[in-house]
């Protein structure tokens, strides 16, 4: 069954909308926590460099997002990194994660990036064998610790 999937940029008025989302990656985070990150994607000088994508469902609704932005890269010129990804659909999540594959590549193509990477939670499992299914490979690991600031 084809679905009536469509994807654009996210601004302003879509930030509170795409909360839902997140909060199910990240259920302790504050509204007001993703507010400033979101904010700080949607109103960036240089708004071709970063940014928030969504992909809508045939209701109009967000049913997927991620976030990203460009960084120089030593290997290949420029990277395309995406840090938030966030897919939930009762439909067909495999379809929304497909127009998420798809256009964190062309995005990275349209950017001139020679690479894409994609930071997924430990907690991200499903999302990264899909990844690892459409042609992403495992590139090295992330390591992190929290910073008291």
């Amino acid at each position: 069954m084809e679905r009536g999937l469509s994807v654009a940029k996210l601004g302003g008025p879509d930030i509170d909308p795409a909360f839902a989302l997140i909060q199910a990656l990240y259920p302790d985070l504050a509204l007001d926590d993703w507010r400033t990150f979101a904010g700080l994607l949607t109103r960036r000088p240089s708004p071709r460099q970063c940014g928030m994508v969504g992909v809508r469902n045939e209701a109009g609704y967000l049913c997927g997002l991620f976030t990203y932005h460009v960084e120089p890269s030593l290997r290949c010129g420029h990277a395309l990194v995406v840090d938030v990804l966030a897919a939930l659909d009762v439909m067909d999540v495999k379809a929304v994660m497909r127009m998420i594959l798809d256009t964190i590549l062309s995005t990275a193509s349209r950017q001139q990036c020679g690479i894409a990477y994609v930071r997924l939670g430990s907690e991200q499992e499903a999302f990264a064998r899909f990844l690892v299914e459409g042609g992403l490979q495992l590139e090295g690991q992330l390591l992190s610790t929290r910073i008291s600031i």
